[in-house]
């Protein structure tokens, strides 16, 4: 109880110099929810998904300006984005003035603070914080689970995973987690789990597929779990390319643009190649070059397949099956 009373304390001086402001235009919506606790809560986090799509459509124009050149609109850009993230920050923050103590509220405000501000330590504590109040938080243990990983406390880490998805066992975005710290930290994970190798590869892709069935018209979860068949040379397993092959088409149907297309098609020209199926991957690569006709990968790969067999020099093909008995 000392230590939880102390990172409330913690929390309620951060906020002290929010209590005397006056809530900007964009959050007067907020003061009508002010004694409706779940409502309220509700709005702030309406307003957070919204504000940050927004916000990260300014970053990606910034970068784009950046490249062309045009620095100061790319500052006015990324100015707007710094904005639009400030207020989010004070939505929360206005929530956890009437609720100090709403696990959910304090779990999002930590997001805020991690993500968009870097303000590690005050995350975590507000993460850790909301675990105390509600203990059947999913996301605050996800979120404990990412930092402490992201650190390299993978013990703490992959503990507070399996929390997480043990409260929630279908959240795709809990299972891609996962995924990318089994993938990227397997020694840490085999020594968590007493697993061999080969055994963290075949429990990560169980978890990618889940997460791309979960979320069936997610394209990132299906490109990353076709993507994550590439990663089985690292763990020295033999995976089905077959299988790789069926997961890049479904990651196409659900393309957002012709470069993800490409980069479909171009993928399962790979993973045909793999499979041995020359002329499947021939078709695929041509399939990308008509996206893309010059591209320097494509023609690469599709140089380094074997000759075509026009259908005419066809080898004939002996039928070596035994003739039945008369």
């Amino acid at each position: 109880m000392v230590k939880t009373s102390l990172i409330l304390s913690a929390l309620a001086l951060l906020l002290t110099q929010q209590q005397s402001q006056e809530l900007p235009q964009e959050l007067a919506h907020l003061k009508d929810l002010v004694t409706q606790e779940n409502q309220l809560v509700d709005a702030a986090r309406d307003f957070d998904n919204a504000q940050t799509n927004a916000a990260e459509a300014n970053l990606e124009q910034a970068k784009e300006l950046a490249q062309a050149g045009r620095a100061d609109e790319a500052k006015e850009k990324q100015k707007e984005a710094s904005r639009l993230f400030g207020l989010i920050r004070t939505a929360y923050e206005f929530v956890l003035q009437s609720y100090p103590k709403n696990p959910r509220a304090m779990t999002y405000y930590g997001e805020v603070l991690y993500d968009r501000f870097g303000e590690f330590d005050t995350a975590v504590k507000a993460w850790q914080e909301a675990i105390v109040l509600d203990p059947k938080l999913s996301a605050a243990y996800n979120n404990l689970g990412i930092h402490y990983c992201h650190v390299g406390q993978y013990t703490k880490g992959l503990e507070f995973y399996d929390n997480a998805i043990k409260l929630d066992p279908d959240n795709p975005d809990y299972l891609f987690n996962v995924v990318q710290t089994y993938l990227t930290s397997f020694p840490e994970v085999q020594r968590y789990r007493k697993w061999d190798k080969d055994k963290v590869y075949r429990h990560a892709m169980k978890l990618s597929k889940k997460a791309a069935k979960l979320s069936p018209t997610d394209y990132e979860l299906a490109q990353d779990y076709a993507m994550n068949f590439f990663a089985a040379k690292n763990f020295d397993s033999k995976p089905d390319w077959k299988d790789a092959a069926e997961a890049w088409q479904r990651a196409r149907e659900l393309a957002r643009n012709e470069a993800e297309r490409f980069n479909a098609w171009l993928n399962e020209g790979r993973v045909w190649i793999k499979a041995g199926e020359t002329a499947r991957a021939r078709a695929c690569i041509e399939e990308a070059l008509k996206i893309q006709p010059k591209s320097p990968a494509a023609e690469n790969l599709l140089s380094g397949l074997p000759p075509e067999i026009s259908p005419q020099k066809q080898p004939v093909k002996t039928n070596l099956k035994k003739p039945s008995s008369p």
